[in-house]
């Protein structure tokens, strides 16, 4: 066949395309070295945890492996320390020094502060867990980024108090080391201003026994809580202590505290730190490229509620869905036991027949109350994950098999279309599919939404999990086609358990991870391969689950709209803007929204979301419509699930008339990786939005494998080109042409094209040489509070 001059470019376009593609994809250069400067030992609990943190999140970002000096400063002492450190900064003269610098705890910024030229002056520091205030002020004096987490132990304290009633009287174990003495002393200051609970004893030096002594001459329900002192978390300098958790555990007394290393070595629960949030904003914070503008103090909260089992049933039942049990199985057993005593104490008092008969009908209801609370979920009737938790050997390092973790898009999609009744009951319907598709001996668990948690078990043929786990799938395949009312495709992420010596808590946060980074890839693949994440904290995916799952039903609480504005290329003159949301938690700070957007998806919320997002965009346009004549768009984001829905765009209609606002004022931004798997249904949409007379965009152009298809067969007005396309262009002379290619690509087709990700002048100056209608980026104008925009932006302004 032979081609017209037409096709002859078109060929030559699609050949540039896909040639250049590996270098719009190429990496940017290395990040600067980053070095981690802790002031305790390697081996030391909170340390450790730390840095697995750290390593993990610089691991999540694609960064290189960090370098890690340890100064030993509580078993040498400062100036001992500090000796050593400096002897063996000299030795690495021929090293070029670490740019980026990450210290941990007091004694790494005091070394910082005297001997800063020696760590070769890095231009961007970031310091965790400064407990002396005075050094606080010096640090930030210098330039330092500070991360704290100041409400912590009042975040702690309410949580108890909720769980247990208060106001708590609390035993306070202190220390009386110089940075336990400074710690404690913050703890009684906030236990001073809490309403929750107050302290009636403060044992500043404690064993054993003098918290056994003290608690006989205090009230009945005083509950004992450990400060992050070095009395136990220095367990690795006198190892006797390490038992002294686990003794008072053992004689009754549980002990309350807000660091995961506590937990780990014998605490009874709490409001936990969110220790991977803390990792993963010390290293966003190095190498953000505002870091200059960054807060020079950040906080974090609590990312786990977190008790031990044998108070399930003190707990209210509206804060025990959202408490994350501890020795689930322990539990249990205890209660077994005590209906065992109670039954032959029964038999000995002489009356067999009716005591046997009474204490055992005791004993099935509280088992049956104990199981309804903690172990059966209603829907599906299948095991919960205390369950598993309850199943899992944590002490068994030879364990081997896997564990997985099913979820289905589609099935997520139906919900926001059809409601919850109706997705529940295809939910049922595929479960008993994949059941039938299991072989027997796997054991299946019921997990957060509609997701699915599995296990198989160790055998012969353990090496071939994967197989067997694909063929499961192919069997389930199988089944939807013939027995299933609709046919939803399920994905995985997979994990095997041999040789890892991790905890159950380990392996969900990874399999969740899994699932959040399918979510991001847009499902392309059926199953996410993963490992454990670092011990002693739940993923990210769970914590903000329970916080999405709250807030959804009043957004405004903490939710909010940003404006970031789009400018013509040739005058940078105001074109329009985008409505992005923010989340601010009242503990946890600033989250991004690539990390809360997808959990919210995941959770089945988009369709609310989205919906609020309109709403609310809306409402500010019409409500300062006269100071805004000058805005020609207002654009939003829009899950493509959400439009699919009827009533999404029936509200849209109904919103835009009641507020007397023109259609053409209005853009929707669809993310390229959305599911377009049913392309007719989908172009019937946006249809029926052209027909509405509102603009539809797809954004993120360039990232994912379909957008060529996506871009010939339905109908959107705009081309929003990717960031990374524009910064591979900088960096490569291939990708430099294929963006040009690109352009020309769009407008041959009758898009406008929008350049996103403009950070310097040298691109805007470039971008308004090619046919682009719009721009958009930081260095043009960050995204604005509303009242910014306003007052920057109303009557016309540049």
């Amino acid at each position: 066949m032979r081609l017209g001059p037409r096709g002859m470019w078109w060929l030559g376009l699609l050949v540039l395309l896909f040639g250049a593609w590996p270098a719009l994809a190429a990496a940017q250069a290395p990040p600067a070295r980053m070095l981690v400067l802790a002031s305790y030992h390697s081996g030391n609990p909170w340390t450790n945890e730390l840095v697995e943190r750290i390593d993990a999140a610089a691991e999540r970002l694609a960064l290189p492996a960090l370098d890690v000096d340890y100064l030993d400063a509580r078993r040498l002492g400062e100036a001992e320390a500090f000796r050593l450190e400096l002897s063996r900064l000299e030795g690495r003269r021929a090293v070029s020094p670490a740019d980026r610098l990450l210290l941990l705890d007091d004694a790494a910024v005091r070394f910082y502060l005297q001997h800063v030229d020696a760590l070769g002056e890095p231009s961007r520091v970031v310091a965790l867990g400064v407990n002396d205030d005075a050094l606080r002020r010096r640090a930030v004096a210098r330039g330092v980024k500070l991360i704290l987490y100041p409400d912590l132990a009042s975040e702690s304290l309410r949580f108890l108090a909720d769980a247990f009633g208060g106001p708590l009287p609390v035993l306070v174990l202190g220390d009386r080391t110089p940075v336990g003495v400074d710690l404690t002393t913050d703890f009684l200051a906030s236990l001073s201003r809490a309403e929750a609970a107050h302290a009636v004893d403060v044992l500043w030096d404690w064993t054993p026994a003098s918290v056994t002594r003290a608690l006989a001459d205090l009230p009945a329900d005083t509950r004992v809580y450990l400060v992050e002192g070095q009395t136990t978390g220095a367990g690795d300098l006198d190892l006797r202590r390490r038992g002294w958790l686990p003794d008072l555990q053992a004689n009754g007394i549980p002990v309350f505290c807000h660091l995961p290393y506590q937990v780990a070595l014998g605490c009874s629960g709490g409001a936990i730190l969110d220790t991977r949030r803390l990792g993963t904003l010390a290293v966003e914070a190095l190498v953000s490229p505002a870091f200059a503008r960054l807060p020079a103090r950040q906080a974090v909260g609590a990312g786990r509620r977190v008790l031990d089992a044998r108070w399930s049933g003190r707990v209210p039942a509206r804060l025990a869905s959202r408490v994350e049990w501890l020795a689930v199985g322990a539990t249990l057993q205890r209660a077994e036991l005590s209906s065992q005593r109670l039954l032959w104490a029964s038999v000995g008092v002489g009356g067999v027949l009716a005591g046997s008969v009474l204490v055992l009908a005791w004993s099935r209801g509280r088992a049956q109350r104990a199981r309804r609370q903690l172990m059966v979920d209603r829907l599906t009737g299948l095991p919960t994950r205390q369950v598993l938790e309850s199943d899992f050997d944590n002490a068994q390092a030879a364990r081997d098999g896997w564990m997985f973790e099913l979820s289905s898009p589609m099935l997520r999609d139906y919900r926001v279309r059809l409601g919850l009744p109706a997705a529940q009951a295809m939910f049922l319907e595929q479960l008993a599919l994949i059941r039938e598709a299991m072989p027997p001996h796997w054991s299946l668990y019921a997990g957060s939404g509609f997701n699915l948690l599995g296990v198989i078990p160790d055998g012969q043929d353990v090496a071939k999990g994967e197989q067997h786990f694909d063929a499961m799938l192919a069997r389930l395949d199988g089944l939807l086609r013939t027995d299933a009312t609709h046919r939803l495709a399920w994905h995985a992420s997979l994990l095997r358990l041999g040789g890892h010596r991790a905890d159950v808590t380990q392996c969900c946060a990874a399999l969740d991870d899994g699932l959040v980074r399918l979510e991001r890839q847009g499902w392309r693949q059926p199953v996410m391969p993963v490992e454990p994440l670092a011990a002693q904290a739940a993923t990210r995916f769970r914590r903000l689950a329970d916080a999405i799952e709250t807030l959804i039903a009043a957004p405004e609480a903490q939710w909010r709209l940003v404006l970031q504005p789009k400018v013509r290329p040739s005058d940078h003159a105001l074109l329009g803007v985008e409505a992005l949301i923010r989340w601010r938690h009242p503990q946890l700070g600033d989250i991004a929204p690539g990390e809360f957007l997808p959990v919210v998806e995941s959770l089945g919320h988009s369709a609310r979301l989205d919906r609020w997002v309109m709403e609310t965009s809306l409402a500010w346009l019409e409500a300062h419509r006269d100071r805004l004549s000058t805005l020609p768009s207002l654009a939003i984001n829009v899950n493509l699930a959400t439009l699919e829905s009827e009533g999404f765009l029936l509200a849209l209609a109904a919103q835009l008339e009641a507020r007397g606002l023109p259609p053409q004022c209005l853009e929707l931004e669809v993310t390229e990786h959305a599911d377009f798997s049913d392309l007719t249904r989908v172009e019937a949409v946006l249809d029926r939005l052209h027909d509405l007379g509102v603009r539809v965009a797809l954004d993120d152009f360039g990232t994912g494998y379909t957008a060529f298809q996506l871009l010939q067969r339905l109908p959107f007005d705009v081309v929003k080109l990717d960031r990374t396309l524009l910064l591979a262009a900088g960096e490569h002379g291939r990708a430099f042409e294929a963006y040009e290619a690109m352009v020309r690509f769009c407008r041959q087709l009758g898009l406008d094209v929008v350049a996103e990700g403009v950070e310097t002048s040298a691109q805007a100056t470039w971008l308004a040489g090619q046919d682009i209608q719009a721009l958009q980026g930081f260095g043009l104008a960050r995204p604005l509070e509303l009242d910014d925009y306003l007052a920057r932006y109303a009557g016309g302004g540049r």
